[in-house]
């Protein structure tokens, strides 16, 4: 009976295939809603990012390094660019002192210190591959400024006359026909840094020991300012005590603007400008203008006691 059916259906194919579908199609229809109820219910794991996210490295900032203050003598480009033995020499005992452990004696960049750099220091016999080229100028910048991603630093702690005895040295034994600057160039070398009109160059220090010192700094004043606030807290009745609780409409901001400055501290007259140009911005209410020279004075011995 059933293959009789079978056979029946079998038959209505062959002689109709779209009848087919009609048949397949409540098989069809079950396996794509099991899909779609199978999809509803692991939508979070499908949306889910399987991948990390790539998150490139933050490049690290390397800090300031501690300077002493120096003046930089000014000089004459149009003379120091020429070389004399004085100067050649002067360059010979600098390059031995600060460069030949990576150029190499033989400036053919092979010295001791050179093992592992890449780039490799530079080769002062070949002509190619200069960054800043050959000349005065371009090798006054190289010094100056160094060559990033590279072994070279800056040699800006020397001073200038000492960055063109290390050129002339250079170029006077190393380098094959060495370029001649033009008047041009060394006018744009000296006014690019300067060289002619000498710098002042200011004390540096790191800036998380500068972010330190501030910190310590605000942290005193603080302290200062608490105690003074304190000591009024607890001697409210004396002379003093009573008169500065009479000009002030808000203690602690007026010792907050008196420990941030010494402008006030030079005599009785620097207290009376300091108060009088920021009252009421200060902690400090009109009152002031009400007192005689008597209780100025008295104020002023009294505020540089406990501040």
């Amino acid at each position: 009976m059933i293959r009789k059916k079978i056979d029946e259906i079998l038959a209505k194919i062959k002689s109709n295939p779209g009848t087919a579908f009609g048949f397949l199609y409540p098989y069809v229809l079950v396996v794509v809603l099991a899909i779609g109820i199978y999809y509803l219910g692991n939508i979070g794991n499908v949306a889910q990012q399987k991948v990390p996210p790539l998150i490139s490295p933050v490049p690290e900032v390397a800090d300031l390094t501690i300077q002493q203050p120096r003046s930089i003598p000014p000089l004459d480009v149009n003379v120091v660019s020429k070389p004399t033995p004085e100067l050649i020499e002067q360059g010979r005992v600098l390059f031995q002192s600060t460069c030949a452990a990576c150029h190499g004696e033989d400036g053919r960049g092979t010295g001791p210190g050179s093992i592992g750099l890449n780039p490799a220091p530079r080769n002062f016999n070949k002509n190619e591959g200069w960054i800043n080229g050959e000349s005065i100028s371009g090798m006054y910048t190289t010094l100056e400024e160094g060559i990033p991603n590279s072994g070279m630093i800056a040699y800006d702690f020397l001073l200038p006359e000492e960055k063109f005895a290390l050129i002339h040295y250079i170029r006077s034994t190393f380098i094959q026909n060495p370029p001649i600057d033009t008047k041009a160039e060394l006018e744009a070398l000296d006014q690019i840094y300067n060289l002619s009109s000498g710098v002042e160059v200011p004390a540096q220090i790191p800036i998380k020991f500068a972010e330190q010192l501030i910190k310590n700094e605000n942290n005193d004043k603080f302290q200062k300012a608490k105690s003074a606030y304190d000591y009024i807290l607890y001697n409210d009745s004396n002379y003093s005590s009573i008169l500065l609780n009479n000009i002030t409409s808000n203690l602690q901001l007026a010792f907050s603007a008196l420990v941030n400055t010494d402008d006030w501290r030079g005599d009785k007259n620097a207290l009376i400008t300091f108060l009088t140009n920021n009252v009421n911005q200060n902690g400090f209410n009109g009152r002031i203008f009400n007192l005689n020279e008597n209780e100025w004075a008295s104020l002023y011995n009294f505020l540089n006691n406990i501040l």
